[in-house]
């Protein structure tokens, strides 16, 4: 079965587009470069769901996720769900149930969440014990889910890297597993990220494999986050393992360095073309696809 394909609009930034800025083009050119869908940014304070939901459905695009924004430097404010600041989890948490409404506004099918490091980075070590961050961590999580099961809505765990997470609560994707299995049975899975994965976990197949029926949605960049093919991830590979777990979701390409690339490619002069951005980014995975199709026919 072939994969379907969706883009992180977070990723247009270094290329000047703003999807909340200008929707209807941005979302109008995703759809014509070929993508079945489009993720969007979790912000319950710039967007309208249901207009976005009328546009995406006139387009012909689906939502597959929201994409939390965790990071100071994504959502402007502490949200940080397992430190020892009670105001910044509840903050996160409202945030959560918020965003939450949002995407069962638009039509989204799932929420992602991750452990990001605080405003002011705790490396190489946390100041409080792991297993206290991570209880804290759960306790939230637990109030989360409980939102989202109301909306039907399934929370996905991002597991970051020990350089962007707190260690031992969701650096890598057996520590997304053991959250899922804590957190039965509410509806969760995990949202592995090549470029993390790269960082945190021994073998990026195997760990695919390990992970199987948790993983529901993908995130796909390079290892070093610029231009898909130029980094030494084993494409190959890994669509392999992808098929190996039986995978039917999404494949969301996710390039936060290489559209910065492009960029000074281009020259400040005028914004690079979106649409031929991101035709290349999904031809490129869909004729590795295609091959590793036959290959295991």
């Amino acid at each position: 079965m072939a994969f379907k394909y969706t883009v992180v609009c977070d990723t247009f930034g270094f290329l000047g587009y703003d999807v909340l800025d200008n929707p209807r083009e941005i979302l109008q050119t995703i759809k014509d470069a070929g993508y079945d869908g489009v993720d969007l940014p979790g912000n319950p304070v710039r967007m309208d769901g249901q207009a976005l939901r009328q546009m995406v459905d006139e387009i012909g695009l689906e939502v597959p996720e929201l994409l939390g924004a965790w990071a100071y430097f994504h959502g402007g404010e502490d949200r940080d769900l397992a430190g020892s600041d009670e105001d910044a989890r509840q903050r996160g948490i409202r945030y959560a149930k918020a965003t939450l409404d949002l995407a069962e506004e638009i039509g989204a099918r799932f929420f992602e969440i991750c452990a990001a490091q605080p405003p002011a980075p705790q490396l190489p070590f946390p100041k409080l014990p792991i297993s206290t961050l991570r209880g804290n961590f759960v306790r939230a999580l637990r109030e989360i889910c409980a939102h989202a099961a109301e909306r039907d809505i399934t929370i996905l765990f991002e597991p970051l890297n020990c350089y962007e997470a707190y260690p031992g609560v969701l650096a890598s994707v057996y520590e997304a597993i053991s959250l899922c299995e804590e957190l039965q049975p509410h509806a969760v899975g995990i949202q592995p990220d090549i470029s993390h994965m790269n960082i945190s976990d021994p073998s990026i197949p195997d760990t695919l494999r390990a992970a199987g029926k948790y993983v529901r949605h993908m995130h796909i960049n390079e290892t070093h986050r610029y231009r898909l093919g130029t980094g030494h991830a084993d494409w190959r590979e890994i669509m392999r393992a992808l098929k190996d777990i039986g995978y039917e979701g999404y494949l969301a390409i996710y390039m936060p360095y290489s559209t910065q690339e492009a960029w000074m490619d281009q020259g400040k002069g005028e914004r690079p073309d979106l649409r031929m951005h991101l035709e290349g980014a999904l031809t490129f995975l869909k004729d590795i696809g295609r091959s590793v199709e036959l290959e295991m026919v």
